[in-house]
């Protein structure tokens, strides 16, 4: 298993998107954890992508599978003064892939973004 780490600032009123290194094999995705700051109120999303590219656009929702859209009411988690941690698997088959964090704030503060994302390599 490997952990990725995401971490940045997310201006008031902003979006930002955090990309990973390319991921050189296939991969499980198998864990997020996400830690949302103390004053955040639920006034910033974020959601976890699997994408083809590293691209990181400075507005929008970057490209590629928003990996909480599949069942979930919303595609997002919110927090504040806390940590979520969610089991979820995603099996991609196919090396070059890239992991995203976007961050959608809402507030009038900045806050920070502090992600870990925990892949399992499927090595053939």
């Amino acid at each position: 298993m490997k952990t990725i780490p995401f971490f940045g600032t997310c201006s008031a009123r902003s979006e930002l998107t955090l990309a990973s290194q390319e991921i050189p094999y296939p991969f499980g995705l198998c864990k997020i954890r996400a830690r949302f700051p103390v004053g955040c109120i639920n006034e910033m999303r974020l959601s976890f992508f699997v994408s083809m590219d590293d691209f990181e656009p400075a507005a929008g929702k970057p490209n590629g599978q928003n990996v909480l859209d599949e069942l979930g009411q919303v595609d997002y988690i919110v927090g504040d003064n806390d940590a979520k941690e969610m089991q979820h698997t995603l099996i991609v088959n196919e090396s070059g892939y890239y992991i995203k964090v976007y961050a959608d704030n809402q507030d009038y503060y900045d806050h920070d973004v502090d992600v870990q994302i925990t892949i399992d390599p499927i090595l053939v």
